[in-house]
């Protein structure tokens, strides 16, 4: 239902005044709530007639339950035992069901195994040194100034390679020395075969 009135009673509302609740106002109302409301009312004992005839209903019904011929067979000891196997290997049947169904995550198995350490390698440096010995020969022999470079390159080049086999001795086999090791071969076979070229 709408207001017909509405910021007639709106503005009535807005022009009355607020008040603000003391502080001490639940304490006042709890004071005068007591005595609790259990306390005011007034308690009846029932006869004594009325709870003998309530146990004697009770005791009545619970011996009609007792030789009902619908729960004789639970008396006899033989039924009962039987009952209790059922129970107990329906129970063990439903644990092993429920069991076999849990995820009990991967199977780790652990393999051992003893690995034979392979034969260390030792890099022969010196493998193409003859023929390197024989070209140096036939360039000191001819004496042109592009071999006489090119054989200078390669001196270098093989002063340099003494130098980092003295430091594989001294260090070992360590991997940046050796890749040094293997620039500096590439760059002598580089210039034996710009050596060759030329001759």
């Amino acid at each position: 239902m709408k207001e017909k009135n509405y910021q007639t009673l709106r503005e009535a509302l807005n022009r009355l005044p607020e008040y603000a609740s003391p502080t001490d106002g639940w304490d006042r109302l709890h004071r005068n709530l007591t005595p609790a409301l259990a306390e005011r009312l007034p308690s009846y004992q029932p006869p004594a007639e009325v709870w003998n005839a309530l146990s004697q209903n009770l005791h009545q019904e619970a011996s009609v339950v007792r030789n009902s011929p619908k729960l004789a067979w639970r008396r006899n000891p033989v039924v009962r035992l039987t009952g209790m196997v059922a129970g107990f290997l329906l129970l063990l049947l439903a644990g092993t069901v429920i069991w076999s169904s849990v995820d009990h995550g991967p199977k780790v198995k652990y393999a051992r195994s003893q690995e034979v350490n392979p034969a260390a390698v030792i890099p022969d440096w010196d493998e193409n040194e003859d023929s390197f010995v024989k070209v140096m020969a036939e360039i000191e022999a001819r004496n042109e100034p592009n071999l006489n470079t090119l054989a200078l390159e390669f001196d270098e080049l093989t002063t340099a390679k003494e130098d980092i086999k003295a430091m594989l001795v001294a260090y070992g086999d360590d991997p940046k020395i050796i890749r040094q090791m293997a620039e500096i071969e590439r760059d002598r076979s580089d210039v034996y075969r710009r050596i060759i070229i030329e001759l």
